[in-house]
């Protein structure tokens, strides 16, 4: 959803319980825009200043966003920003005139840009490598590779979650771990290793043992157990 850049008074986040940071050797007080170092005499620009130190002038065409351990969120041109406080290490200017909100496991951010590649998304959000990014959808969520970019350009608020790359489920309740994704019935058999001529059963959300049919897609999720029978319903 796109929303008009507001300015308004200094935020200082939690001020009783941030981390104080040291000016660098030479006196000054420094933080990164963009990638590139620029520094201060005073901890306390405002987001104009820090805007025109960057080269990014005139300054009233930039969005201006602080980038947080668990958010990103936005800085008026008139509102100062504390560079003596854990949290003050990096910015990125936008040319733009809006800024864009979307939410990854509850947290808020906010962006410059309609669009956010996964890789940008992934550093920005400080998500490992061992989890992927999930784009909430309502019966259909979307696992985010590195090829896709995120729209936040629609109508609404994007919510993202991340999960674990592989998903814990039970074969014959022995713990396999498998990449997260949709197999069908049969790779599922060669994943689990089911024997010849048996069939493939899943305990459905409903509690009930589900044969799976030949070429059925099944989405995986941790939790999940299998079973192998032969087709005549004897036990395996």
């Amino acid at each position: 959803m796109e929303n008009m850049v507001s300015s308004g008074q200094s935020r200082n986040e939690k001020a009783n319980c941030q981390v104080s940071r040291r000016p660098g050797a030479d006196g000054l007080f420094f933080t990164e825009v963009n990638g590139t170092i620029v520094k201060f005499s005073v901890p306390t620009p405002k987001g104009e200043r820090v805007l025109d130190k960057a080269g990014c002038m005139p300054a009233g065409d930039y969005v201006l966003i602080q980038l947080l351990r668990h958010s990103s969120q936005s800085v008026g041109l008139d509102e100062t920003v504390d560079l003596a406080v854990e949290g003050a290490e990096e910015f990125r200017a936008f040319k733009s005139d809006r800024i864009f909100r979307f939410t990854l496991n509850g947290h808020g951010f906010e962006w410059g840009v309609a669009n956010i590649p996964e890789p940008e998304l992934r550093a920005v959000a400080h998500v490992p490598d061992d989890e992927i990014i999930v784009l909430e959808r309502e019966g259909h969520d979307v696992d985010l590779a590195a090829a896709d970019v995120l729209d936040l350009g629609g109508a609404g608020t994007e919510h993202l979650r991340t999960e674990k790359t592989l998903v814990t489920v039970y074969f014959e309740n022995e713990l396999r771990e498998l990449p997260r994704g949709v197999y069908t019935t049969e790779q599922l058999k060669i994943r689990f290793g089911v024997q010849e001529g048996y069939i493939l059963e899943v305990i459905n959300e409903e509690g009930n043992l589900t044969p799976l049919k030949p070429d059925e897609k099944t989405r995986l999720k941790n939790g999940m157990r299998f079973f192998e029978q032969v087709p005549c319903g004897g036990s395996s």
